[in-house]
C-alpha cells in the first residue's frame, strides 16, 4: 500500500488559504464596498472641490488685469477708423455716396470724361460679422480717373471695399472717315464699407 502524500501541515496551509480568501470577500462584500469605496470617492470629490477652488481664485486675483484689457480693448474699438462712424444703414449709405462723388471731384476734373450716372443703396449679399452696408454705382469714366477714384475709395479711412466691377466698351457709329473720338467706358461696381455693430452671422 502506497503512502499518501497528503501531510497535516498541507492541511493547515489550504485552509489558511482558504481563511484568507473568505476574509478577503468578507472584506469586499462586507466593509469596502459599503465604507470604504464612498469614503474615497468623498475624499475625491473633496479634491476636486479644492482644485475648483483653487481656479476660481486665481481667475478672482486676475480680474482688475483682465477689466484692464477688457477697457483697453473697448477703447481701441472706439478709436478704430476702420469702420464706418454712422450708426444706421441710411446714413451710411450716404455716407458713402459723398465719398464716391468726393473722389470723383478729386480725379475727374472734365465731367465729359467721367461722370456718375446712378447710384443707390444695396441690401443684399451674405451675412457677415459686422454689419455691411452696400451702394451700387455707375459711371461713365475714362480708364485714367476710373482707376484713381477706386484707389482713392480704397486706401482711405473708414475702410472701403470695392466689389463685383463690371467694365463694358461702348460701341457707337463712327462715319467712315471722321474722327474717332474716345468714348468713356460704362463700369459698374459695389462699395461696401462695415458699420460698428454685429451682423446676423455673429449672433
Amino acid at each position: 500500500m502506497t503512502p499518501s502524500r497528503f501531510q497535516p501541515k498541507d492541511g493547515r496551509f489550504l485552509a489558511v488559504v482558504l481563511l484568507l480568501i473568505v476574509l478577503m470577500l468578507v472584506y469586499l462584500a462586507g466593509i469596502h464596498w459599503w465604507f470604504v469605496a464612498p469614503h474615497l470617492q468623498v475624499s475625491s470629490d473633496m479634491q476636486d472641490l479644492r482644485d475648483q477652488q483653487l481656479r476660481f481664485r486665481q481667475t478672482i486675483a486676475e480680474k482688475p488685469e483682465i477689466e484692464k484689457r477688457l477697457a483697453e480693448v473697448r477703447a481701441y474699438e472706439q478709436g478704430n477708423q476702420a469702420f464706418l462712424s454712422e450708426t444706421d444703414v441710411n446714413a451710411a449709405s450716404a455716407a458713402l455716396i459723398q465719398r464716391l462723388k468726393a473722389a470723383m471731384s478729386e480725379h475727374a476734373k472734365d465731367e465729359s470724361r467721367c461722370q456718375n450716372v446712378s447710384t443707390q443703396s444695396y441690401n443684399g449679399g451674405e451675412e457677415e460679422l459686422y454689419k455691411r452696408v452696400t451702394v451700387q454705382a455707375r459711371l461713365k469714366c475714362d480708364l485714367e480717373p476710373l482707376a484713381a477714384i477706386l484707389y482713392d475709395l480704397e486706401n482711405g479711412k473708414p475702410y472701403l471695399f470695392i466689389d463685383q466691377v463690371m467694365i463694358y466698351k461702348q460701341q457707337t457709329y463712327t462715319p467712315p472717315g471722321a474722327k474717332v473720338a474716345p468714348v468713356p467706358l460704362d463700369v459698374r461696381f459695389n462699395v461696401n464699407g462695415y458699420l460698428r455693430q454685429p451682423g446676423k452671422a455673429a449672433k
